[in-house]
């Protein structure tokens, strides 16, 4: 199988940048999988659990906060900033981040600003919760 080069940018730097297979992610209108001699594409990505194949033999899990991704041909490039390896996520963080973030939108709010910042914190800490649970 023809390989096409994933690249992961994130505030901090480089994420991920190598050969691989295909890569599942969620745009709005629901999981596609992006390979080697792919049209041009652009889309947002959603709080979702990506898949990278990188062989047949080497697949890895992602819980990602959204982001961008721009593909050509032979590169696909992924912006978010927010992303995590499945091993890497701390179960015991994410729970009581979760439980914190729960008590907050239980509270009152001055403006619509701030809960939706706690309402996608919550997605994503959901998110990164039901990540662990992937195969």
């Amino acid at each position: 199988m023809n390989k096409i080069r994933l690249k992961i940018t994130t505030p901090l730097g480089t994420f991920f940048d190598d050969d691989i297979e295909i890569v599942t992610l969620k745009t709005p209108e629901g999981y596609i999988g992006l390979q080697h001699n792919r049209v041009p594409f652009i889309s947002s990505i959603e709080i979702s659990t990506m898949y990278v194949n990188i062989d047949k033999n080497n697949k890895k899990i992602a819980a990602i906060g959204g982001g961008l991704v721009f593909v050509e041909k032979q590169h696909i490039d992924i912006f978010t900033d927010d992303i995590e390896w499945k091993e890497e996520i701390n179960k015991s963080e994410i729970e009581k981040l979760f439980d914190e973030t729960t008590k907050k939108l239980q509270s009152n709010f001055k403006d619509n600003v701030e809960k939706h910042k706690y309402e996608i914190l919550l997605k994503k800490t959901i998110n990164k919760l039901s990540t662990l649970e992937k195969k």
